[in-house]
Formats: structure tokens, sequence, C-alpha cells
């Protein structure tokens, strides 16, 4: 997390911003709307551009940026970088509100999982080439190691939706199986995976079918873990007693959201087609 000090301009009863390059992110808004029910949330899906995975650092600061900005501009008070890909540039990111990072709480989850040893990773190709989970996990820990391996297409194609499910377990086995294999390649037998794209857990019942051998680490549930902690420590909670509202702007795809909202249960007050201006 950045900006960890409370700004003396938020509001309490501001929203809590989450990002993300599509759908992927609803995994996290729905574990936040189900431990904070009382928040207000503003999520910001850039389907348009998805997937970030794909593009380059220097475009991926620039829109992750863009869409604080515009995030700050409706008045949030903290910002959940729900994209791996962004949490892996937290560094280059500005913001004048707290940012947290999924990527530090899949760390914390790892930690909670495992004291030493190796576990899987799969995350798109920009996060493991900006080893943003290995630097994070460094800070903390010599004692655990990641195999990492990137995927070109899953994100996409859990995106696209899942109809396919030929497809989905193709690209599914792509990304895993080669970290089971570096694994056995060291003698050791991978007992955890780390999904490192908030659009796998959306898979996670197929993932489980496909290799019921591995516990799927889910760092969603880290996340809403340092946000309370947060929002607890500068008593920085809603003051409204009634469920809060749930505002979600996507960029393109309007009918995947809308599947995916009626899907995953979220609770939605209203969603939106927005541009994204780039400053």
């Amino acid at each position: 997390m950045i900006n960890q000090e409370r700004s003396k301009t938020m509001d309490n009863n501001g929203s809590i911003g989450v990002i993300d390059s599509g759908i992927g992110g609803f995994t996290v808004l729905k574990a936040l709307q189900e431990r904070l029910p009382n928040e207000n949330y503003i999520y910001f899906g850039d389907s348009k551009r998805m997937p970030y995975g794909e593009r380059e650092n220097d475009e991926l600061i620039l829109l992750a940026n863009s869409i604080i900005r515009d995030l700050e501009n409706r008045g949030v008070k903290v910002v959940v970088l729900a994209c791996n890909t962004l949490s892996s540039l937290i560094a280059e990111l500005t913001s004048r509100v707290p940012l947290f990072s999924v990527i530090e709480a899949g760390v914390q989850e790892t930690i909670n999982w495992r004291e030493r040893g190796l576990v899987g990773l799969i995350a798109t190709t920009a996060t493991v080439k900006n080893r943003g989970y290995e630097k994070e996990l460094e800070l903390w820990t010599e004692d655990i190691k990641y195999i990492a391996q990137g995927t070109h297409t899953l994100a996409k194609v859990i995106n696209d939706g899942k109809s396919n499910l030929k497809s989905l377990k193709n690209n599914i086995r792509e990304a895993v199986e080669p970290i089971l294999l570096k694994g056995i390649k060291q003698g050791v037998v991978i007992e955890e995976l780390l999904l490192g794209c908030t659009h796998f857990p959306i898979v996670s019942v197929t993932i489980r079918q496909m290799y019921p051998e591995l516990e799927l680490i889910n760092p969603a549930n880290g996340l809403v873990r340092q946000l309370n902690k947060h929002l607890t420590e500068f008593n920085y909670f809603n003051s409204q007693e009634k469920i809060g509202t749930t505002q979600i702007l996507t960029t393109a795809d309007y009918d995947i959201f809308e599947r995916m909202i009626k899907e995953l249960e979220l609770d939605c007050d209203s969603l939106e087609i927005t541009e994204l201006k780039l400053r």
C-alpha cells in the first residue's frame, strides 16, 4: 500500500474505488461487499483495453493514473488495485488517496498458507515479467519462492465468457502444467497455486476439478483484511448504517458486465459505459 496517511480532504462516506482491466476485479468487489457491506463502491473496468497483461509498462502507467484521477474526481477515499498487472507497477503510480495492491495481499495470503518452500503462481505475462510478486515476497521472507508462469490468453478467455469449456481448460492447462513440471524437476510436489490475476478465481471451480491436489490461494481475502485494518486504524468507515451503493463503470463489453453481475450475485445500483480520458 502507498499513501498510508489519511487525507484531511477525504470524506468518510466517500466511495472505495476498485480498478481492473475488465470483470476480473469483480472477485475482489464481491469479497469487499460481503465483508464491508456499508461502504460505497465505484468499480472501473477498462474492458476496452483489456488485456492489460499484453501492454507495455509506460502505457499501463498512463492508463492506471488516468483511472485513478477519474476516481478521485468522483470522491473516492481509497483506491484498490484489483488488477495484478497494475499492482506490479504501484511504485510508478501517483495518487492523492491510499492505494491498495492486490499483489501485496496475495503475498500475505501466501505466507499464511506456507512457511517455506515453493508455491505455484499463474498470472499475466506482464505481472510475471515485472516480477511483482517476487519483489514483494522478498520484502517479507526468503524461505518461500514462487514458480511463476505467465499466460497471454487465460484472462481474455475468462473475460469473454466461459461458454467454450474446451478452450478454457486448454488455457488453464497451458498455465498450470509448466509449474508442476518445474516443481518436479526441483524434486518438489507443488501443493499451492496462487491465482495471480483477479480473473482467475472466476473459474476456480474448473481449476479445482482439473487439479484437485492444489490448494488455490485467492489474494482477494488478504486485500479485504488490509483494507479493513486501514479503515479501522484511521476511523475511516462509512458512517451510514444502511447497505452502501455500488456504481460500476466499463469502457466496453456492457453485456458481459451485466451477465457477470448476475452470475456472481453482485450488488449493483448502476452500470454504465464511460470514456476514459487519458491524462
